[in-house]
């Protein structure tokens, strides 16, 4: 009885196998990257997001409200917005997700603004980024260099995977607005400048 279980078993196994290899799995597109070579060593990446086209609605609502979502924050003040939007490269491409958090966080230096950016591009990895963050009982770090990036409106690429694993550098924020229209609605793009380096000696 238990070799004909341990056969069986060993024979699904087989067939399993089989049959993966066969089958046509559905695989992420592999848009190739974008980036351009800097003068003074790395990379440069350009992402956009247009506006209102690319702003996704909000995944736990019955209706289609887009987001930015609204919630107060833990001290019951502040508050905290939470967007997410499709991500495009520099052809125009829908490559990707982003999402995008501000709000006020407490610091040695009184209340800080921040933004917290995780973008996601299925077939290339992750990128976290981060504008303004002060972590609390230590001094603001404000690199000199920033990859040529200016200082205002720019922060740092936090943590990468797969792609991005062993890059590091700043990213710069960029808002153009075209129009707003009698809803209120902004009509622009807004572009996320990555300046990367290898972190492999």
């Amino acid at each position: 009885m238990i070799r004909r279980f341990l056969a069986s078993f060993a024979l699904g196994m087989v067939l399993t196998l089989i049959v993966i290899s066969f089958y046509p799995f559905q695989k992420a597109p592999r848009f190739p990257s974008s980036a351009v070579a800097l003068t003074n060593g790395g990379r440069e990446e350009v992402f956009s997001v247009r506006l209102p086209d690319d702003r996704l609605g909000n995944p736990r609502s019955a209706t289609t409200a887009a987001f930015p979502r609204t919630a107060f924050a833990a001290d019951g003040n502040d508050r905290i917005v939470t967007e997410l939007f499709r991500v495009r490269d520099a052809e125009g491409r829908v490559i990707g997700i982003a999402s995008r958090i501000s709000g006020t966080v407490a610091g040695v230096r009184g209340a800080s603004r921040v933004t917290d950016w995780m973008l996601v591009i299925p077939s290339r990895g992750a990128l976290v980024m981060s504008r303004g963050s002060v972590p609390v009982g230590e001094m603001p770090e404000l690199p000199a260099n920033r990859l040529g990036l200016p200082a205002a409106g720019s922060g740092s690429v936090l943590q990468g995977t797969d792609e991005f694993s062993e890059l590091a550098g700043f990213y710069a924020e960029e808002m153009m607005v075209e129009k707003v229209d009698s809803a209120g609605i902004v009509h622009g793009e807004l572009t996320l400048t990555t300046r990367l380096q290898s972190t492999v000696q």
